[in-house]
């Protein structure tokens, strides 16, 4: 079991968490099951992180978590209120961030719940001193150093889920017998849900940034030009598509104006995305693949319409430039040699990271779809192999030019099997500024408003993600695409 060393661990919370851990049957799971999510063990970064969000947790709630700690110290325990344990809200927590794939790859940390925070940041100014600007003889100026000091805002981000619990759970809660079998289910798909969703948001946020950095506007992109009565899919001229950026505050109401925004116009009226809802109007709405840049206009229901040919359509947008298209047709060449020149490709990008911008590149992320084609690559194998590019003892993709890389992994992932990352560890933030903690349990009602025999709670927490801007030159990104497959359809 990993040692929690964080700055509030009284010993009174760690004799309570480690009861706990036993009767949760965490204590006991092997870590090839408890960690499975990061591949059999727990990441050093990851434990850093969860003490000092746990220190915060606990601060926050020691009372609470003392009250528990003499109630539960023999025995099997009871507690006497209505509200979820502090504890089991701990676990959750913990077991969350333990389990993120994504959290080894960032800044982590937690900070004080507030409208928004500031994330202080540094970077090397180029045009400054650099290595063959240090010789200064007697009497001459001594250049400064070219690190520039910064700060920019983020904004939290809600977590909400809620739950529906069965009268055991409420048994559980108010002066029964613990069964915690039932907390060990409840916590283990909380800590899933919690950890996908925050997993999701890093994964998709440092994407976000690479394609953001160095972006250029297309202002109405003729895109009805190839309308011919029977396509439904028209590629745009560039890609990717940077996605648009919208910040908001608490109360959902937008901060500032967004970046990248994306502007259809069809048939001479402004059109809006179709959002998937169910709730839109009649009407023609559009849907874009960022990644490929390629635009279908859909109705209410989100069925593809066949533009009649001479209709009017016109797209303003942003296109990634930080990135190399892969065109992953063999054409004449075989697949391993096809792969190779993807590494070559790949050593490239990583040059650009390392030594046009002075950071380093020491991490690749893509999907496991991605992996098994690059895997195809003459160079892993025995009578090819090159120092600093590997498979894993499992057959994985492992190095690239010495750059370890990881796989992505969970639902909604702007990823898709069509990206690739390379950047530099630590560059985005990740910050916890208030924990999971589970409200009171309320009576359900069924739809003729009679009770159930359930009750219902919802838990909540609040992170701050963000990139600093000057940082987002520490990301670089590959999307693969068919030369012969990406053309109207």
């Amino acid at each position: 079991m990993p040692q929690e060393i964080g700055l509030g661990f009284v010993p009174e919370i760690k004799r309570l968490q480690e009861n706990i851990d036993k009767r949760l049957g965490l204590a006991d799971m092997p870590d090839s099951k408890r960690f499975a999510s990061t591949d059999g063990q727990l990441p050093e970064s990851n434990r850093k992180v969860a003490d000092k969000i746990l220190a915060r947790f606990d601060a926050e709630n020691m009372p609470r978590l003392l009250s528990e700690s003499k109630k539960l110290s023999g025995g099997a325990g009871v507690v006497s209120d209505v509200a979820v344990p502090a504890v089991y809200e701990r676990t959750v927590i913990r077991e969350a961030l333990y389990a993120m794939k994504a959290l080894e790859l960032v800044d982590g940390g937690a900070e004080v719940f507030a409208p928004s925070i500031m994330i202080p940041f540094s970077y090397r100014d180029t045009t400054a001193a650099g290595r063959d600007d240090t010789r200064a003889y007697e009497g001459q100026e001594i250049p400064r150093a070219g690190i520039i000091q910064s700060s920019e805002s983020a904004y939290p981000i809600p977590q909400k889920l809620a739950f529906l619990v069965s009268d055991e759970m409420r048994h559980l809660t108010s002066a029964s017998q613990l069964n915690w079998d039932t907390v060990a289910e409840n916590a283990r798909n909380a800590s899933r849900i919690i950890g996908e969703d925050s997993d999701r948001l890093l994964y998709n946020e440092m994407l976000h940034a690479s394609d953001e950095y160095i972006a250029v506007a297309v202002t109405n992109e003729n895109v009805g030009a190839v309308f011919d009565g029977a396509y439904t899919v028209f590629p745009l001229a560039h890609f990717p598509v940077v996605r648009p950026r919208s910040v908001f505050d608490q109360q959902g109401v937008q901060v500032g104006s967004t970046i990248n925004p994306i502007a259809v116009t069809y048939d001479g009226s402004a059109r809006s995305e179709y959002d998937g809802s169910g709730t839109q109007s009649a009407g023609v709405y559009w849907v874009l693949d960022h990644n490929q840049g390629e635009l279908t206009l859909v109705d209410e229901t989100g069925a593809a319409i066949v533009p009649p040919n001479g209709t009017a359509c016109v797209i303003s947008y942003s296109y990634a430039t930080n990135v190399y298209a892969f065109d992953t047709d063999l054409g004449s060449s075989e697949a391993d040699a096809h792969w190779d020149t993807f590494l070559y490709r790949y050593g490239l990008r990583k040059s650009i990271i390392e030594n046009d911008r002075y950071y380093m590149a020491n991490f690749g992320l893509m999907s496991g779809v991605a992996m098994t084609q690059i895997e195809q690559a003459k160079k892993f194998s025995a009578n090819f192999k090159v120092p600093g590019t590997s498979l894993e003892e499992g057959g994985n993709l492992g190095r690239i030019k010495d750059v370890p890389n990881y796989k992505t992994a969970g639902p909604g992932l702007w990823f898709g099997d069509q990206r690739i990352l390379i950047g530099q560890k630590g560059t985005t933030r990740y910050r916890m500024l208030k924990p999971w903690i589970m409200g009171s349990l309320e009576n359900q009602r069924g739809p003729n408003g009679r009770f159930t025999g359930q009750k219902e709670a919802y838990g909540d927490q609040f992170i701050a993600i963000h990139t600093p801007s000057p940082l987002k030159a520490a990301f670089t990104s590959f999307v693969m695409y068919s030369g012969t497959g990406r053309v109207a359809r």
